[in-house]
């Protein structure tokens, strides 16, 4: 019989009472039902050590945190009863959940649990039980089957898969890159070849089988809990878990859990820091939206890759990653096409695909490398102008406009693959996927190809799909009348924007935290009949992107006063209540000069929309190798490390 005197930690209730006036503060509660809080524990060691894990005293504090502030603690059992509708999670509902099996669940944490009488999840990596020394720390003592048996018996705790031996990370590119198991596509550098999606989903499934077996064959127990290592996972490894029996998926997303939602469980991970429960109060109230600003610079890879040779252009990406930090920016919109003429329309990319050629293998390098220094990053990639290798192909599906002549390829900037088509969205859709099976990304900056004019697109497609909406025959821009023109334009609106959504579907099935940006122009924003002109709708940006990109460029606008035309941006942005999802991208190059504009000016450019309310700021282009935009002038006023807006 466990008691405060026979308990490893030796004075638990001490500890326990000793902290009645600790904490003076409420929180704002989960919804009752179905929301609810999950916490993500390790090791719960005597004493305060260096790393992630929480000690024994400063885990009993954070327990009477949550009992004196009115909360619940649920078990899984008790999430699948309120997703199946049989009742209700209570008000303030939090899940406990312990990663790896260390021995110190066994010691301190399952004697506290059972004193009282709180429910927990423990997860167990089946391969480092059998062999400690596989462990990620090594030098941390894991439980043994002896003991998970003894902890599997209570009805407290709940065990869960925390795979067999995908808690480990795996070669992502030929450069050796790593990134963890269960969300990437393997790289063999004897074959010079990557995972293909069916034995990606052949590993998973395999691992997860041999998982769920032995923990029934070694416990008893059908495990249908599965904790994703290091929260990496995407839609095939769910698959893959639900036809095994899992039902329960833990991430360690941060944020409120909903029992409606048991493919992605958010929780919270638990800092040590003595000051974590005043941070996890701040962000509870908050509703757990963090409160992220963007500070972002817009990068050409064109000019850190060097054609045939992967060392310089390697040095090159240090150069750009030390800028990067030195400028203090939390986002990269990073290219991920070669487009080193300027045309916009691309012919190969820098990532292997099976579509277009690929100028080098590089940009999962330098994705990984970037974010490993806490840089979030959004590969900017077309939709529609892609050059495919087969010209017949391509001209068959290239964009048309109405001539004199009738229809005829289009004589525009971006020689783009017509929307309306299946077979582009079937082009679209392989590139697409291809990066985000290999490229860990944090989400999607879409070009601002993806437009129709309004003598566009006169592809056959495009007529037949006019013609089955509205029973008349497009013959011209000038065979309609003023009704049949709003609908033209409605449908090559809605074709565009389901064409893109489909394309962030894709990326999403293997990187399903992926956020998605779009750019906008300038125009579409500040004159509601642009639509015509471009076939682009600012309420539907909003509505569909966590965020629009507005591409506010004054100069190659030819705007005299900027500072009005800014405003004029801002109140309209802030009109659709959208700052928070809005980020105003500024040009640092004029392209009709060819010329580098003032440093100064740019950073007052960038200052003065800050002043006027806007929330998120990128600047477009960057060269890292010339300094330009100069690193001294514009650091203070792009670094996400200080808080500019005053509002």
């Amino acid at each position: 019989m466990f008691s405060a005197t026979s308990s490893p930690s030796g004075n638990i209730f001490k500890i326990f009472l000793s902290l009645g006036f600790l904490l003076w503060f409420s929180i704002c509660p989960a919804r009752a039902g179905e929301e609810f809080i999950s916490l993500a524990y390790h090791d719960i060691p005597p004493v305060e050590v260096a790393g992630d894990d929480v000690s024994e005293a400063n885990f009993i504090k954070q327990l009477e945190f949550f009992q004196t502030h009115g909360y619940t603690f649920i078990s899984p059992q008790d999430i699948l009863n309120a997703a199946q509708g049989k009742a209700p999670l209570p008000h303030k509902a939090i899940l406990l959940t312990f990663d790896d099996a260390y021995l110190s669940f066994y010691k301190f944490v399952f004697p506290t649990l059972k004193l009282l009488n709180i429910p927990a999840v423990l997860s167990v990596v089946i391969s480092w039980i059998d062999n400690p020394e596989a462990a990620i720390y090594p030098d941390k003592a894991l439980m043994n089957w002896d003991q998970l048996r003894e902890v599997a018996r209570s009805p407290l705790v709940t065990i869960a898969s925390h795979t067999h031996d995908l808690h480990k990370f795996v070669r992502c590119n030929p450069d050796g890159n790593k990134e963890a198991a269960t969300e990437t596509f393997i790289y063999f550098p004897d074959e010079k070849r990557y995972e293909s999606e069916a034995q990606f989903r052949t590993r998973l499934r395999e691992d997860l089988r041999l998982s769920r077996d032995m923990l029934h064959d070694r416990l008893g127990v059908q495990p249908l809990v599965l904790t994703w290592p290091y929260g990496a996972f995407n839609k095939i490894g769910v698959e893959e878990g639900r036809k095994l029996g899992f039902e329960i998926f833990l991430t360690v997303d941060r944020g409120m859990a909903s029992a409606k939602n048991l493919d992605r469980v958010y929780r919270y991970y638990v800092q040590p820091e003595l000051y974590w429960v005043q941070l996890f109060q701040e962000e509870v109230q908050r509703r757990f939206k963090e409160a992220r600003l963007i500070r972002a610079a817009q990068v050409d890879l064109d000019t850190i890759v060097v054609a045939d040779s992967y060392a310089q252009s390697d040095h090159n990406l240090g150069v750009l990653i030390e800028r990067l930090v030195a400028l203090g920016v939390n986002t990269v919109f990073l290219q991920g096409f070669c487009d080193r003429e300027g045309s916009g329309n691309i012919r190969s990319v820098y990532f292997h695909n099976d579509v277009l050629p690929v100028e080098m293998d590089f940009l999962s390098h330098a994705v990984n490398r970037i974010r490993i220094r806490g840089i979030r990053v959004y590969v900017w990639m077309p939709a529609l102008s892609f050059v495919l290798p087969h010209r017949n192909l391509t001209e068959r599906l290239l964009v048309q406009e109405w001539t004199a002549a009738g229809p005829a390829p289009t004589s525009s900037w971006y020689k783009r693959l017509t929307p309306f088509d299946p077979k582009s969205l079937e082009i679209s859709r392989s590139i697409f996927a291809s990066l985000a099976r290999q490229v860990n990304l944090d989400g999607i900056l879409f070009q601002d190809d993806a437009y129709l004019t309004d003598k566009e697109d006169f592809h056959p497609a495009a007529r037949q799909k006019f013609r089955e909406v509205s029973g008349v025959e497009l013959y011209s821009p000038d065979s309609l009348d003023a009704d049949l023109t709003s609908r033209w334009t409605a449908l090559k609106t809605q074709t565009l924007d389901t064409y893109l959504k489909e394309l962030g579907n894709t990326v999403r099935v293997y990187r399903p935290r992926a956020e998605l940006a779009r750019n906008i122009y300038s125009i579409v924003v500040t004159n509601p009949e642009a639509e015509n002109w471009f076939a682009q709708n600012l309420q539907n940006f909003l509505s569909q992107y966590n965020y629009t990109v507005i591409m506010a460029y004054s100069r190659m606008e030819g705007i005299k006063n900027r500072k009005a035309w800014y405003d004029k941006l801002i109140s309209i942005i802030r009109n659709h209540d959208a700052l928070e999802k809005t980020v105003f991208k500024v040009q640092t190059f004029d392209w009709r000069t060819k010329r580098w504009l003032d440093d100064v000016d740019v950073k007052n450019d960038l200052s003065h929309l800050l002043s006027q309310g806007a929330r998120h700021i990128a600047y477009y282009p960057d060269d890292a190798l010339a300094d330009r935009p100069q690193q001294e002038v514009l650091s203070i006023i792009i670094s996400g490390r200080y808080e500019l807006n005053p509002n």
